[in-house]
């Protein structure tokens, strides 16, 4: 490596024309679009964040805008103090001069953007490339010919999947540049003393997808050291379990200094302090961990993968960021494996949004998966919450505001949300994820929910061979006796199995529900026939789903295969007979057919209904139970494509439609709140009729359309 110097004659400094911030030379607004350009939107290009210019929409593009966001918001580094595609002039130890191009340079605040001003670069590799000495080898020549008069700068190398920081110092003695590598560099108002005190170092906001790509490479990496896929899942999650309880109760254990993995006596005392936290989370947590679970990763694995999520604040990190990053791994090793699928996000959120559960009020999911529902119903708390308290921007709050909402959040989460499945993996997956979206509580319970209040003609309900210990907990939380918990709830939320390969043919199971049986049509009405010998899941969940609602009251939204609301048959006749004649139709959405693609090929729909109370049931003829208008709407785009790539809205000529906007740009430090906006020019508008949906039935709702 080459001693420390001073740029040759012939390097240009790096200079900024105008910094980024001056770019938006209009005043932006939210608007419908603006299609009166001068010249046609490349197709597949996004918008720089830092220089408004439509870049194509390559992997290496998205890393670089993803850190641009990661800088701003997690470093708080200034827009304008960042440059990207900075060539950097360079000399090896042999005298070799070449030139290196860094995807993002950040120079020091207010000072011109030249070279020796640089204090941070970000180089982006190829998304194929691979970890190794010689491409983290790019990096330490560019940190070796920066400013000498800086004792220490610091750089990120990134492939898009793996992240390595780097420092360089100089050996006292002989003047050389020396690289040394950390688990994070400091940010411009931090020092590296404070990265290495646990009492003054500040956890990172999670922005952007930082959180999913850290996720995703910690499970990769244990699974590619000596865990298989499965296994790895589970010691990730240990982890994360374990990050979340040290965040909860302050103690610093759950820390990696900056270079203290580096060495074997580092990761040791690491691993003593991981594996002291997971021993005090097996015992506060006694209903998820039965005691015999063990961290099973080798010391520098064990450090290497708790370097990587050290520097998080999961507790303040945005519920949706947490809710991709761990849906990401629990889908991939836990549900498709067993043919199982989560339903999307934006699928979750519009049917909460439509229904907006209040406050004080129950919600269930019976067949809860990882949780999606529960976190979005809690998420939706959350924002309400905040709102409440005075929080200028509830779906953007700082680590202040988060923190005196926990209390009545966790209240909320503690009284309203529960969960059933009868995985008991799912099960352990969801109360994790439960508990990293701030619910200290977590009924989440295993058992079939086909299966409560079934008994045989020889057992009472108290007394079933089908009761478990799980539904008798779940009744004590509820406060109520043996086969009581339906009727309790206000809300009901699923996306329930369904398919003909995984038929429900228990007879016990089948005899206790209506749409179990043969049903026939006479001039007299329909009258019930034998047991089917199988039916499948989705069709018996509508029964079992509008039990546990309260009478009268209860409102469930259901996705539903759209076989069962238009099939022709007298099976699926009576199906949808029978739900009206149960429950007042309220709304329906048909579903795209994109929606679950490319997951599994599903036509669906969201369908919303109330309960009936025994008094609308025992009404008959033109007295019979009323039926209101319905909403119905048909969703003709998802805002992804068959492969599951983004699709954005376009103009009539097929040219992107973009919007300027202002969006809040928020942090805290030091206790003090840093308000203020961000402008966006030329933004894609996600093409995805969900969101729309929700916001017209609350319109209409609110008009007194609908109830």
């Amino acid at each position: 490596m080459a001693r420390k110097r001073k740029p040759n004659d012939d390097e240009q400094p790096e200079h900024s024309a105008e910094a980024p911030a001056e770019r938006y030379d209009i005043d932006p607004a939210e608007g419908e679009g603006d299609d009166s350009g001068d010249e046609p939107i490349p197709q597949d290009t996004l918008v720089c964040a830092l220089t408004g210019e439509f870049k194509p929409d390559k992997p290496e593009e998205r890393v670089l805008q993803s850190f641009v966001e990661q800088l701003h918001r997690e470093y708080q580094v200034e827009l304008a103090d960042m440059k990207r595609d900075v060539r950097i002039a360079c000399q090896d130890a042999a005298g070799k001069k070449k030139t290196v191009t860094v995807g993002i340079a950040v120079y020091e605040h207010g000072k011109p953007h030249e070279v020796d001003n640089i204090i941070r670069v970000v180089v982006i590799a190829k998304a194929n490339a691979k970890v190794s000495d010689a491409a983290v080898g790019q990096l330490d020549l560019v940190l070796s010919n920066l400013s000498e008069e800086r004792p220490e700068v610091y750089g990120a190398w990134t492939n898009g999947k793996d992240l390595t920081f780097r420092m360089r110092t100089y050996d006292p003695a002989t003047g050389f540049p020396v690289s040394a590598e950390l688990n994070d560099f400091p940010a411009p108002h931090e020092t590296l003393a404070d990265l290495n005190d646990p009492n003054r170092r500040a956890l990172r906001v999670a922005a952007g997808d930082s959180l999913l790509r850290a996720f995703t490479h910690c499970h990769d990496y244990l699974s590619t050291h000596g865990l298989r896929d499965e296994k790895a899942f589970w010691q990730l999650l240990y982890l994360i379990f374990a990050k979340i309880l040290d965040e909860e109760q302050t103690k610093n254990l759950f820390f990696v200094g900056a270079t203290e993995r580096n060495s074997p006596e580092g990761q040791t005392r690491i691993a003593k302090r991981i594996e002291r936290l997971f021993k005090l989370v097996k015992e506060k947590v006694s209903d998820v961990f039965d005691g015999n679970e063990r961290l099973e990763m080798n010391e520098r694995a064990l450090a290497y993968v708790a370097a990587q999520l050290a520097r998080f604040d999961l507790l303040s990190t945005d519920t949706d960021a947490k809710g991709m990053a761990f849906e990401a791994i629990t889908s991939h090793t836990l549900k498709q494996k067993k043919g199982q699928f989560f339903t999307p996000r934006n699928v979750i959120r519009m049917m909460v949004e439509m229904v907006e559960p209040q406050a004080g009020k129950r919600v269930l999911d019976p067949a809860c998966g990882s949780g999606g529902f529960l976190i979005v119903a809690l998420n939706h708390a959350r924002r309400r919450i905040l709102a409440k308290q005075g929080c200028p921007f509830p779906d953007d709050p700082v680590q202040s505001e988060i923190k005196r909402a926990t209390p009545q959040i966790r209240k909320y989460a503690e009284t309203s949300l529960f969960g059933i499945d009868v995985d008991s993996d799912l099960r352990k997956a969801a109360r994790m994820n439960m508990v990293m979206n701030g619910d200290g509580h977590g009924h989440i319970f295993n058992f079939n929910s086909l299966e409560y209040g079934v008994y045989g003609a020889s057992e009472s309900v108290g007394k079933s061979r089908y009761r478990t210990p799980e539904m008798e907990l779940l009744e004590r939380e509820l406060g109520v006796g043996p086969g009581k918990a339906h009727g309790q709830f206000d809300y009901v939320f699923t996306n329930p199995p369904f398919g003909a390969k995984i038929p429900v043919e228990d007879p016990e199971v089948l005899s206790h529900h209506d749409l179990g049986h043969v049903w026939k049509r006479s001039a007299r009405g329909w009258s019930r026939g034998p047991l089917q010998k199988k039916v499948a899941p989705e069709v018996l969940f509508i029964e079992a789903c509008l039990k546990f609602l309260k009478p009268g009251t209860g409102v469930m939204a259901l996705v539903l295969p759209n076989g069962i609301l238009g099939n022709p048959g007298e099976q699926m006749e009576f199906v949808r007979w029978w739900l009206l004649q149960h429950g007042e139709l309220l709304a329906s959405v048909d579903l795209p057919a994109e929606t679950f693609l490319p997951q599994v090929s599903v036509q669906a729909s969201c369908v919303f209904v109330r309960r009936r109370a025994p008094s609308e049931m025992r009404l008959v003829g033109a007295d019979g139970p009323k039926q209101r208008p319905v909403f119905m709407a048909i969703a003709e785009t998802c805002g992804h494509g068959r492969r599951g790539e983004k699709t954005w809205q376009r103009l009539p000529d097929g040219s992107l439609n973009l919007r300027d906007v202002k969006e809040p740009d928020r942090w805290e430090r030091d206790g003090v709140v840093h308000n203020g906006t961000r402008p966006r020019k030329n933004q894609k508008i996600l093409d995805d009729d969900l969101p729309l949906i929700a916001k017209e039935y609350r319109r209409l709702v609110a008009e007194g359309r609908f109830t």
